[in-house]
């Protein structure tokens, strides 16, 4: 997850990390927080619509994930899993480096579980 206006990243190893986490954020999250998967597609979160009548009313709705066009790509990526080390305390976020969208992400759950 990519954060707006914010150097954070969270690693959502899965569909249920995702479930579990917008289970518990579903309020605090807004529209220009994007998730990126592995193969570099960004989608963006949408809320759901008000609800009109009582049937719907007593169904929990979640906000769900809206795929976009444009991906991102290891150049794009980069300097946010650099940020996000700065971010963690990780003296040498410089030095970070890989060459896949998918070891990007691998390396968001490294920094999580070092810091």
């Amino acid at each position: 997850m990519k954060f707006d206006q914010d150097d954070e990243l969270m690693y959502l190893a899965n569909h249920q990390d995702w479930l579990s986490f917008i289970c518990a954020n579903q309020y605090t999250v807004c529209f220009q927080d994007q998730l990126i998967d592995s193969s570099g597609d960004i989608y963006l979160i949408a809320k759901p619509l008000a609800e009109t009548t009582a049937t719907e009313k007593s169904i929990a709705q979640l906000p769900h994930l809206v795929k976009q066009p444009q991906s991102i790509n290891v150049l794009q990526i980069l300097p946010l899993v650099r940020q996000y080390g700065q971010f963690q305390g990780h003296c040498c976020s410089a030095k970070i480096v890989f060459t896949t969208i998918e070891q990007g992400i691998a390396t968001v759950a490294e920094l999580e579980q070092l810091y």
